[in-house]
């Protein structure tokens, strides 16, 4: 899959973070002036720059970097590739304005979640000025011209700095990660649910509010396109909804994170099935991305438990 042509405007790159295929997307979007949803992480950045470049895009020309949060496998790159975009502003949630212009307590609270690994999977987070930064909020719009209007949705759930981007012209929301991750060789979602914002409750409405849109398609952030809207949107309602019912049961019985790990893993294995195979991708969610989703739901119990 990597790189790709969505519509006649829109494409996508691969920003391989973590170090792997197919798994981080970056999108390219043109009208008279152009913009990329998410910046990957740092070391993204050359990867980011050399497929737009494929495609005719011109990082002097880039008008706006649009964040969908600033989690560092989405904004983390933002620092880095400004400087080649001299044009650009970053466009973040009002919430999350602040930990573009500073992230160091961004990076420190990614360093609780997954120590120092975070070096080698993301690299440097560097600093923006302030006057580079547009601060959005729920509502408010972007226009690239050529009818390209981007609607920005306040997305909560996921994290309370979260954002996705509807294009009405393309009928397309650019879901970040407030949808879950998308594997395409499987055809499933899973969630994304990190500490320590993640409030399943407040990301389910989220979801639901989606399927009010008038859209052909779903453009994750983990990973590519889908057309199947409505039955992937409610498949991810139904994940998390499962798994705040495993999370309540051990918890309610005394039973361990690490019982909620190997729980989420077992289940995630079933949906994957005989398409998992045996590579990287599959041992970093297995070893990385499933613990940090129990994690969060075993946060978000026992913040309600105080």
């Amino acid at each position: 899959m990597s790189n790709g042509k969505i519509t006649d405007t829109i494409y996508r790159i691969d920003a391989k973070v973590f170090g792997l295929n197919n798994f981080t997307s970056v999108y390219l979007i043109k009208g008279e002036k152009s913009a990329i949803i998410d910046s990957g992480a740092n070391v993204s950045a050359p990867f980011i720059l050399n497929g737009m470049k494929k495609y005719g895009f011109d990082p002097n020309n880039i008008s706006y970097i649009i964040i969908t949060h600033i989690h560092l496998d989405h904004g983390g790159g933002a620092g880095t590739l400004i400087k080649e975009m001299p044009k650009a502003k970053v466009v973040v949630h009002g919430n999350g304005a602040m930990h573009m212009i500073d992230p160091s307590k961004l990076v420190n609270s990614s360093k609780r979640v997954f120590g120092d690994r975070i070096d080698e999977w993301y690299g440097d987070v560097l600093p923006i000025r302030e006057d580079r930064i547009i601060p959005i909020k729920d509502g408010e719009t972007i226009d690239l011209g050529k009818g390209q209007v981007l609607s920005m949705i306040d997305s909560p759930g996921h994290a309370n700095h979260h954002i996705c981007v509807y294009s009405e012209k393309e009928k397309v929301l650019f879901t970040g990660d407030a949808a879950g991750v998308y594997i395409p060789n499987a055809e499933v979602v899973i969630p994304t649910t990190p500490p320590p914002e993640f409030d399943p409750d407040i990301n389910i409405n989220t979801i639901k509010g989606f399927l009010g849109l008038d859209l052909k398609r779903l453009l994750f952030s983990h990973f590519g396109s889908v057309r199947r809207v409505s039955e992937t949107l409610n498949s991810s309602i139904d994940w998390l909804l499962k798994w705040k019912n495993t999370t309540s049961e051990i918890m309610s019985r005394g039973g361990s994170l690490e019982e909620i790990i190997e729980k989420f893993r077992a289940d995630t294995r079933e949906a994957l099935g005989s398409s998992k195979g045996a590579g990287s991708f599959y041992n970093w969610v297995m070893e990385h991305h499933i613990p940090m989703c129990a994690f969060g739901y075993f946060n978000y119990f026992d913040k309600k438990a105080e």
